[in-house]
Formats: C-alpha cells, structure tokens, sequence
C-alpha cells in the first residue's frame, strides 16, 4: 500500500529538488558569494556520513596553518551544532537558515579568513569554491531512490559536482567493496578528488568526571550500547571490533531527543542483562546532557577521523584552495 505513495513522493521531491536547482543556475534565484574562500561540506544521502567529524578536521587544519574559519550551519539547535560548538572554541560560528544572512551578520562581528558550510552540497543560495562530499562505504546510496522512498537527496549521479569526495567507514567492508565503490564514483565524477577515512577510536571516557578508559581495558567487557544517529549498525561494528560484547543493543532514530523514561530502560536492561557499562556516542551523550549524567552515566566513545588514503592530495587540494581565494564579490553584495 505504501509503495506506490512512496514512489510518488520520491517523484515529487525530485522534480521539486531539480527545479530548484534550474531557476538558481538560470539566475532566476540569486546566489550569493563571500569575498573569502568558501569550502562546503555536505553529502547526497539522509545522514550518518560524517560531515561533523569532517568539519572538525577542517577547521584545526585551518587553525593550525593560522587562519581563522567561520563555520555557518542550519541552526544552533541541532546536535551536530551544539558538538562542534564544545569541541571547536577557537572557530567562528554562524547559525540561521539564511547561512548569507548569518555568515554577514558573524563577519561584522569576528574575523575570519576562511567559511567552511556545513551541509552544503544542497545549499544553492551559496556560492562555494570547493564542495566535499562525504560518502558512506557502509549504505552509500541506499536503496538507490530518493527520499522518502530511499535517502538519497538527489541522485548519485550528482556526485559529478564534487571536487572531494571522502568515503567514510572504509574499515568495516571488504577491500573489493570499496574498490567497486571508487570506480563508480569516479564514472560519474572522473576529476574528483577520492579519499578513504574511518572514525578511528581513541579511548572511552566519562563525561561528568573526565576520568578515561583506554580501548584494551575493555575487551571482552559486556555491555548494552545505544544510539540514535544515521547509521547505528557502524557503532556497533566499531565497539565488536574492538571486542566488546554487545548484551543489549537500542537503537533510535537520528538525533533522537532522549526522555528520562527512555533512559531509565536502557538502565534497567543493563541491570537484567547482566551488563557491566552502558556506551554511547559523543554525539548522544551531549544532546541529552544533563538526562544523560544525572540517569545513565554512560560511557562514551572518542572517536576521529583519519585517513587511509588520499590524505596528502587533500591538504594539497586546500591548500591551493587557500592561496588561490575567492573571486568573490564584496561581502554583502549578490551575484545572481
């Protein structure tokens, strides 16, 4: 009964998402443009790629090389933001819809050499001089349809307007997957860019006392993990891997907003599991924070980004980024 409903959706939203796309590149919409470089980080599919993490690398790239970013996002209110916020102070931030609009707004507050945004492959009314796009080796494209019926945004054969392309999660499939994963991305988008990264663990902590557990104290410890981010089957391939038993397992949907009730389940299954800890994300301990250190106390996983390959040609393909800047028009002034 839902399929047809659904593939007419799908339908829908694409012809919308293309018209939308045709009046901005026939300057029927007007874009606007920074007078500094502008470097956008985004994905194809309904997250769970790891556009934050990749934010994160950028912005202390750029911070160690001595230029100050700004980061413009959709909202201060979502996770990801929040994140980012915590981990990054010495950035700049800029939040609101009308990323033009806040990036104008922070600018005339702070000083800023580069504007990294965030989600913004899909972002037409800004003008960028480098898109990244982050790809998910585990479920790049879904089932291949757009959403609702699948997760993709807009077709995979869009990838052709990337200059990097990052492929995420490479260690947990094979070898031959990647492979054929690359080739077919490099069909569609033979001058980009392809690098190949993981979230590398670090160490579990508490967050509330700070006090950390390193990876080898935790093998063979049972748990009951939980998560609501866009691909939780990851986090649990990532904590089996580092042989953790996995007792219990919740799982919830992307930036889920925890309830004390909930909460207190996970707590009482650990106790009837025979769990030793509860362990989480980073990113969803600190949207529930204070639910989090006064119920569960959970421990989280540090994780971060590191590359496999394709490293070297990225940090040079920013680096003439940099140095080549934007031929932007003066902040503040369209260019549609």
């Amino acid at each position: 009964m839902w399929r047809p409903t659904l593939k007419i959706a799908s339908v829908g939203y694409g012809f919308g998402s293309a018209l939308l796309r045709a009046c901005y590149r026939l300057n029927l919409l007007k874009r606007y443009q920074f007078d500094l470089p502008v470097v956008s980080v985004g994905n194809i599919t309904w997250g769970g790629t790891g556009k934050t993490p990749m934010v994160e690398y950028l912005t202390r790239l750029f911070l160690d090389s001595g230029k100050v970013p700004l980061i413009l996002a959709r909202g201060y209110g979502n996770d990801e933001s929040r994140e980012m916020v915590r981990k990054l102070p010495e950035a700049q931030f800029g939040f609101g819809k009308d990323r033009f609009r806040s990036g104008r707004k922070a600018l005339s507050e702070h000083k800023a050499d580069v504007v990294i945004l965030d989600d913004g492959f899909q972002h037409w009314p800004m003008k960028r001089d480098l898109d990244i796009v982050v790809v998910n080796a585990l479920n790049p494209f879904g089932n291949g349809s757009l959403i609702p019926r699948g997760i993709l945004r807009e077709p995979g054969t869009h990838l052709n307007r990337a200059d990097v392309v990052v492929l995420n999660d490479v260690n947990l499939v094979g070898r031959k997957e990647v492979e054929s994963l690359k080739e077919r991305i490099l069909g569609v988008s033979p001058k980009a860019e392809v690098v190949e990264a993981f979230h590398e663990p670090l160490y579990f902590y508490r967050p509330d006392s700070g006090h950390r557990v390193y990876l080898e104290r935790m093998q063979g410890t049972r748990i009951t993990s939980f998560s609501g981010i866009g691909t939780p089957r990851s986090f649990q391939m990532l904590l089996t891997k580092l042989g953790l038993r996995i007792v219990r397992n919740f799982e919830f949907s992307d930036h889920h907003p925890y309830t004390e009730a909930e909460l207190k389940e996970i707590c009482e299954m650990k106790q009837l599991s025979d769990s030793q800890e509860i362990v989480t994300t980073e990113k969803d301990y600190y949207r529930s924070e204070n639910l989090m250190k006064n119920v569960v106390k959970p421990l989280v996983l540090k994780v971060h980004l590191r590359f496999t390959s394709g490293e070297a040609n990225l940090r040079n393909r920013l680096n003439q980024f940099i140095q080549n800047g934007s031929q932007a028009v003066p902040v503040g002034v369209s260019n549609g």
